[in-house]
């Protein structure tokens, strides 16, 4: 007889680890941009440019690319960004990281600040924290069957195993064009850009995953009108797209992530000739992994009436699905301006980003705690200060319920920003509305035991000899009819016909009569 063996295909996670980075750099400003007289925004972002696992560590590559707005010390009070890049290096401790492994990386820029040293020179900080997943892909085998044995009682249990079908990374480009409205002055130059993701939606669909989302684009420029030199557009473009996933269908359970990646900004002329056009060119990179619930009747125990078998018995572990599911928090606020004396005229544009500060396991589940940071740039009433920025972090607490969630489950948790509102209360307060969505996947660890390999020997006569050819048996605590019917040569359907009784696990004091079949 030979046993049949299912192959389970599976992610297994080896460790985790966190860093906390500091950066810390002094940036000159160019012979050919005016003084600074006011640093009005700040924004960057961490780009990981390598990423490889050694022997007990992983090494990290990868810089700070930020942006500096600011106002001048001229007269006419003009605005002006710089740009730079601060390179880093880390190296993290993972016990059980090895060459080859995957790995995930999720890198947050926590705080970012540009301090004024001089007119010429600004310091700018920063603190990222990087969060490390190590895991390898995994095969196990489970016995499912058994060729040749038609001869051998068997018994089975049921399994349901997360097997992991797709893993992919893949990235999705959107171009678009931005003309401007009539009421809008011709761009002479770009001063400030900010493009961000919102709103996604990832669906899997039938070889093939469907994705929604906006990307909210905006610009500050000089104008070729000297009486409005200063000009400034928001605009929302829809993403549609459909991105080929061979072995995925609808109602998969899935990881899916989507993050914007570059996001480049061209001015173009129109047909007049005219720079009212705005040439958008982004890229979205996506992270997708998908399970399918795969049922097993794995063979737990054998015997033979006809000759002696020895099952040899292993435990293999496994990962079941308990949730993949999409929610949604709602985070408000009010914020109040930090100079009231200047008061706000007109909301220019809003952003945010969501950070999480600690996820835990709770008794019903996930606990999410983080904040929501926005940025608002605004026009005030004062001249001599045109715009200025008010940035705040509004706490949020969600509980994501898991039944059945324990400390050694894996989960996958994505957050992201659906909504931002941003209006005026008064000339002195803003009212913030945003909803942010958070996408989690767990997977519960879990062992089968089963048969991994018999061993055959012809019937022993002797001890089957020994055996009383008939038996009055009184059901014991912790007795199974399967046990029963092994230990005195017979079959459980066997029992069940002498008795009348069903095929189910006997109960404490109950009587069996039990018949030797030979």
């Amino acid at each position: 007889m030979e046993l049949v063996r299912r192959t389970i295909r599976m992610t297994r996670q080896k460790g985790k680890a966190v860093s906390q980075i500091t950066l810390d750099d002094d940036y000159n400003i160019s012979e050919t941009m005016p003084d600074v007289n006011l640093i009005i925004q700040e924004k960057g972002k961490l780009e990981i440019g390598e990423i490889r696992a050694e022997n007990g560590r992983a090494l990290i590559r990868g810089e700070l690319q930020f942006q500096v707005l600011y106002l001048d010390d001229l007269e006419e009070g003009g605005l002006h960004s710089i740009r730079g890049k601060i390179p880093f290096k880390e190296s993290m401790n993972v016990e059980t990281a090895r060459d080859g492994d995957s790995l995930r990386l999720n890198s947050t820029l926590e705080d970012l600040s540009a301090v004024l040293i001089n007119s010429r020179k600004m310091g700018i900080k920063a603190v990222g924290t990087l969060e490390l997943i190590v895991e390898e892909l995994a095969q196990e085998e489970m016995t499912t069957g058994l060729e040749g044995g038609e001869e051998a009682e068997i018994r089975t249990i049921h399994r349901t195993a997360a097997a992991l079908t797709v893993q992919k990374k893949d990235t999705c480009r959107v171009k678009d064009e931005i003309i401007l409205p009539a009421n809008k002055p011709n761009i002479k130059e770009l001063i400030w850009q900010d493009v961000s993701l919102r709103s996604t939606e990832l669906r899997p669909g039938e070889d093939e995953i469907l994705m929604k989302g906006e990307l909210v684009v905006f610009i500050l420029y000089e104008s070729e009108d000297g009486e409005q030199k200063t000009g400034w557009l928001e605009q929302t473009i829809p993403v549609s797209s459909r991105i080929d996933v061979s072995g995925s269908h609808e109602g998969a359970a899935a990881n899916l992530t989507v993050a914007l990646g570059n996001a480049d900004l061209e001015v173009k002329p129109d047909y007049d000739g005219e720079l009212r056009v705005l040439h958008i060119d982004a890229v979205l990179n996506l992270d997708i992994r998908m399970y399918e619930e795969e049922g097993m009747d794995l063979i737990a125990d054998l015997y033979s009436l006809k000759k002696e078998l020895f099952p040899e018995k292993e435990e293999t572990p496994y990962e079941r699905l308990l949730i993949s599911s999409t929610s949604r928090c709602r985070v408000a606020g009010r914020i109040a301006t930090e100079h009231p004396e200047m008061q706000i005229l007109q909301i220019c544009h809003s952003s945010g980003e969501v950070k999480l500060d600690e996820v835990s396991i709770a008794e019903q589940g996930l606990l999410v705690q983080g904040a929501l940071q926005v940025e608002v740039l605004y026009i005030t009433s004062d001249d001599s200060h045109p715009f200025l920025c008010r940035k705040e972090a509004l706490p949020f607490e969600q509980l994501i319920e898991v039944p059945g969630m324990t400390k050694d489950s894996v989960w996958y948790l994505d957050s992201a920003l659906d909504q931002l509102a941003v209006d005026m209360v008064s000339g002195t307060e803003l009212e913030v509305k945003a909803v942010v969505i958070l996408s989690v996947l767990v997977l519960a660890r879990e062992r089968a035991a089963h048969v991994a390999s018999v061993t055959e020997a012809p019937l022993d006569t002797e001890s089957l000899k020994a055996l009383p050819a008939f038996v009055l048996y009184v059901a014991q605590p912790g007795d199974t009819l399967w046990d029963i019917a092994r230990e005195y040569h017979s079959t459980e359907k066997r029992i069940c016909e002498i008795n009348g009784c069903a095929l189910e696990d006997v109960h404490p004091g109950q009587k069996l009569i039990l018949i030797k079949e030979v």
